[in-house]
């Protein structure tokens, strides 16, 4: 499925991990009654398509999915964009907030994610208010640094830019409803439904361009066992709840990164 690299690996507060999967255009139109009717007809029928397969969810997911602010921050060109790269930050007020920068899929759709988790008044600023000033500062002091490891370092040794080159181009809020899938026990896939709204925050002057996409993820679970990594059913979970999906809601495969299609809502050069 994925080369034999490690999936997830951690140093510090440095993560490489590689994310492997399927992502799905899902309609906006289409309900979230719509959507959880489908989940349900899998939660039922799951380990009769695949055994040893059981889905699960936490229990307040569907009534009050997790909300996370992601920005992302390129050149005044738009290098990142054009270049099908990335580098955010994400933050959810409750739990957490890192920098990350990723490449886009590579030949066998894996796409390799490397991050920063931020702690402390850091972790704080970004969660509180991750466009502001000061949310944007920790993120340069953070791309400047060279006494640890960070997404700066990979960019710049990918790309050239610098951390100077770099400022807030666009905000995606992500409300996103998640299930998880195991198999015999242990975890193999995180799943969700996300619904998307993004922001130009290089709008000038009158009112931001706003756009909004929605979509289906079917990944493998980001700290799956290399053992469960190896089983087949892992492929085949993936086979059969991405088909499911596309057979009932008529959707298609997505390449793109959610900046790519959060740009594309509001028009931003591609």
């Amino acid at each position: 499925m994925v080369n034999r690299d490690p999936v997830f690996v951690r140093s510090g507060d440095f993560v490489r991990f590689q994310q492997y999967g399927v992502k799905l255009d899902f309609p906006n139109e289409v309900g979230n009654e719509e959507y959880y009717s489908w989940l349900d007809e899998m939660i039922a029928s799951i380990d009769r398509l695949v055994p040893g397969a059981r889905i699960v969810e936490k229990e307040q997911d569907r009534s009050d999915p997790r909300r996370n602010s992601g920005v992302y921050y390129d050149t005044d060109d738009y290098r990142l964009l054009c270049g099908h790269m990335v580098l955010r930050t994400t933050s959810n007020p409750k739990t957490h907030a890192f920098c990350a920068f990723k490449y886009g899929a590579d030949e066998k759709g894996i796409r390799r994610d490397h991050r920063y988790i931020f702690d402390g008044e850091d972790k704080f600023t970004v969660q509180t208010s991750p466009t502001g000033d000061a949310a944007v500062a920790v993120v340069k002091r953070l791309l400047s640094r060279q006494d640890v490891m960070h997404p700066g370092i990979v960019l710049a040794e990918a790309t050239g830019i610098q951390p100077q080159d770099l400022t807030p181009a666009l905000l995606l809020v992500q409300h996103r409803r998640t299930f998880y899938v195991w198999l015999d026990g242990e975890d193999a896939l995180r799943c969700s439904m996300d619904r998307a709204e993004v922001t130009d925050l290089r709008s000038v002057g009158g009112t931001a361009k706003t756009g909004r996409f929605s979509e289906v993820e079917v990944p493998i679970f980001p700290r799956i066992s290399p053992g469960l990594l190896d089983d087949p059913r892992v492929q085949e979970l993936i086979d059969v709840l991405s088909g499911s999906v596309t057979d009932r809601f008529g959707v298609t495969v997505v390449h793109d990164s959610k900046y790519r299609r959060g740009a594309r809502t509001i028009g931003l050069p591609l």
